[in-house]
């Protein structure tokens, strides 16, 4: 089966090879025959005395250049098979019909999370990804978060950890008949999705980091918070060293995997949510960077439910409990001396 779909995908690499260099060889034949035609009239013309020299330059320069747009023309024409994919895929894109209400219209009579306390449940949970839907990848997952308890999420990848973390953000959707999450007892759909977002922070273990300041980066926490606020988180975060008196948080792109990383937190801390998912915040990382930045974490973790993934056992050791998953199934859970003795 893999061989015939190398030698299909092999065909089609050369077919497409081929078109592409016939489109050059045309359009580089028809600019040195453009060329050769001009020169060749123009010398019966010149030679007659009718046509002087600077009205030949300018007549060739203008037809050379509509040759050489042509030429250009001709060199494209081979990506546009590509470029036909590329716009059906966008333009299905925008009409598919989001199964998760996108609009805040939609959200209007939704309940409102003003008092939430941070208790999650999934409750006969499973899930496939639309792109597979025969692939479940968790299968009747239940456990229950209290409120304020620090939870640690083990497993082998594709265990289905951050598959949970996903579905509590509500990136995608359990279906009906296959269980339910809920936050503080009440079903995470029945919620507005983008006050229930407000109320929950995530750092990921590649931080989204936008072309701005190291302050305006921290700043999409809260985008109502002052400059005391973003200088305290990122205090907090220890990444205050970019707020000197000079700077003012003005210099962009933090170079090192480290500082991306206390960056994300420290738009965790300005966003203060009552829920924290960390999916392997400090993997990345090494020993020096790590330490630091799961100071600040744990700092962040204190008085808020907070779910983390980790491979590494020391970051999630002091955890309340740890959840251990296996091929999408919650096989284990305890603190972590209560799984040593098992």
């Amino acid at each position: 089966m893999y061989l015939s779909l190398l030698l299909t995908e092999n065909s089609e690499n050369i077919k497409q090879s081929l078109w592409q260099a016939f489109f050059k060889g045309l359009g580089a034949f028809t600019t040195y025959l453009s060329n050769a035609t001009v020169y060749y009239a123009a010398k019966k013309y010149i030679l007659n005395f009718t046509l002087f020299f600077e009205d030949f330059m300018l007549s060739k320069c203008s037809l050379m250049m509509m040759i050489l747009g042509v030429s250009l023309g001709l060199n494209g024409v081979s990506d546009y098979p590509k470029a036909k994919k590329a716009f059906i895929s966008i333009f299905k894109t925008m009409k598919a019909k989001s199964l998760i209400p996108p609009f805040l219209r939609d959200n209007q009579s939704k309940i409102e999370p003003y008092n939430l306390k941070g208790k999650i449940e999934f409750r006969n949970v499973t899930f496939a990804y639309p792109t597979k839907p025969d692939i479940d990848v968790l299968k009747n997952v239940n456990f229950v978060i209290e409120p304020g308890q620090k939870v640690g999420l083990v497993g082998d990848s594709g265990s289905g950890k951050s598959t949970i973390i996903q579905l509590i953000e509500r990136f995608y959707e359990v279906e009906d008949g296959n269980g339910e999450i809920l936050i503080d007892d009440i079903n995470i759909k029945n919620y507005n999705i983008y006050s229930l977002r407000k109320k929950i922070g995530l750092v990921n273990q590649e931080p989204v980091l936008f072309k701005r300041s190291v302050y305006e980066n921290i700043l999409y926490g809260d985008l109502d918070a002052d400059k005391e606020k973003v200088l305290a988180a990122a205090k907090a975060a220890a990444i205050d060293k970019f707020f000197m008196e000079e700077q003012m948080g003005k210099k962009e792109d933090p170079v090192s995997g480290g500082e991306k990383q206390r960056l994300a937190i420290a738009r965790v801390f300005l966003k203060n949510p009552v829920i924290l998912l960390l999916d392997e915040a400090t993997s990345s990382l090494d020993k020096e960077n790590e330490k630091i930045v799961q100071e600040s974490i744990n700092i962040l973790q204190k008085g808020r439910t907070s779910i983390t993934i980790a491979h590494r056992l020391n970051t999630i050791q002091n955890s309340d409990i740890i959840l251990v998953l296996e091929a999408g199934k919650l096989v284990e859970k305890g603190t972590h001396q209560e799984l040593l003795n098992l």
